[in-house]
């Protein structure tokens, strides 16, 4: 078989996880869609297990594509020991940057589903996202959070506070919706979801 079967299977199994959620997928789904013989997702993936996690791991490949750069602008900017002011701003472009990946979606809607829909209920695969995700991207922003607040915040109320940031911006994202519904917008692009960020801002920042 060759490789280009795998990526079929992979990109037909986004589609299916991101439509249905993991539990009602199938194997035989995901292989009418990617016009497949069901014998290559047990060549390459062994079960659908196994290829589920394939596919959590080309989630974390995307958003990583996306947030990479974040990773070293932090590494750079934490050479020159910046000042709280400056590190409430770089804090802001990072959260930022976060928000509108997920929310408009920057990063593909599908992706955004999974990457959402594992947050909500994790599966047993959920290590993927946490070793992945959220080992990289959290310290950075609660380095950031402390640094901010000019050492007024523990370590412990700073990783505490990126969790409930996790949290808030998951909320926006799958509710769309209900927020557009409640404040009376029309749509939900780059506009409100400045305002979503300039809340944001002033609830968690300072």
């Amino acid at each position: 078989m060759n490789s280009g079967s795998r990526e079929k299977i992979i990109g037909a199994a986004v589609y299916e996880f991101a439509k249905k959620g993991y539990d009602p997928v199938t194997t035989r789904d995901i292989c009418a869609r990617a016009d497949i013989n069901i014998s290559a997702i047990y060549y390459y993936f062994k079960n659908k297990r196994g290829l589920y996690e394939e596919v959590l791991r080309y989630v974390v490949e995307v958003i990583n594509s996306y947030l990479g750069d974040v990773i070293k602008e932090y590494d750079e900017f934490k050479k020159y020991t910046p000042v709280a002011s400056e590190c409430r701003k770089m804090l802001q472009q990072i959260i930022h940057k976060f928000i509108e990946g997920i929310c408009l979606p920057k990063v593909p809607k599908e992706i955004v589903t999974i990457y959402l829909m594992e947050y909500v209920k994790p599966s047993e695969c959920f290590h993927i996202f946490e070793e992945n995700l959220n080992k990289v991207y959290m310290p950075i922003i609660s380095d950031l959070l402390m640094e901010a607040n000019e050492g007024k915040m523990t370590e412990e109320n700073a990783t505490l506070s990126t969790f409930m940031l996790f949290s808030q911006i998951f909320n926006v994202a799958v509710r769309k919706d209900s927020i557009s519904k409640m404040m009376g917008w029309s749509n939900y692009s780059e506009k409100e979801i400045k305002k979503i960020c300039e809340v944001i801002d002033n609830s968690f920042i300072l």
